[in-house]
């Protein structure tokens, strides 16, 4: 492991934050356009990996409030993203899944976003892009292997 210098601590700091907000606003603004913010599309995506997953489920994955998730499946199921059915088993639960309008949305707004991410990325140099995808996945690994020490 080599040393750090605080600058370069607060430098990638700043620009990793920088390019969440840059690029989390342009997805945003790419889901409005549908009528589906970003928490939405979380859940829907999620519910399309984990078809006919309950709320429960959802709340464990997702690591939010039931109350918070509550509302939103409330929304996506009155806008007609998602339908709540039964469980045949247990009446009290009820199975999530994303509609044949959600799948559309989703493609739609998934493929404009990686669209938009290849004209930025199209400022790279194929060497750039080489050495960026190393250094992101060293920073990755470096992520998931700082982890434990968190909890």
């Amino acid at each position: 492991m080599s040393a750090v210098l605080p600058e370069q601590v607060e430098q990638v700091g700043f620009y990793l934050r920088k390019i969440f907000r840059c690029l989390d606003r342009d997805l945003a603004f790419l889901l409005s356009q549908e009528g589906l913010t970003l928490p939405q599309m979380i859940v829907l995506r999620q519910v399309q990996v984990q078809n006919d997953t309950t709320l429960a489920e959802l709340t464990e994955k997702l690591q939010w409030a039931a109350s918070t998730l509550s509302g939103i499946i409330k929304r996506l199921e009155r806008d007609g993203f998602l339908r709540r059915q039964p469980d045949p088993t247990d009446l009290r639960v009820y199975r999530l899944q994303i509609t044949d309008k959600a799948k559309v949305v989703l493609k739609k707004t998934c493929a404009a976003y990686s669209d938009h991410l290849a004209c930025i990325l199209s400022h790279f140099s194929v060497e750039d892009m080489t050495v960026l995808l190393s250094s992101l996945q060293t920073l990755w690994q470096a992520v998931q292997r700082e982890q434990p020490r968190r909890n």
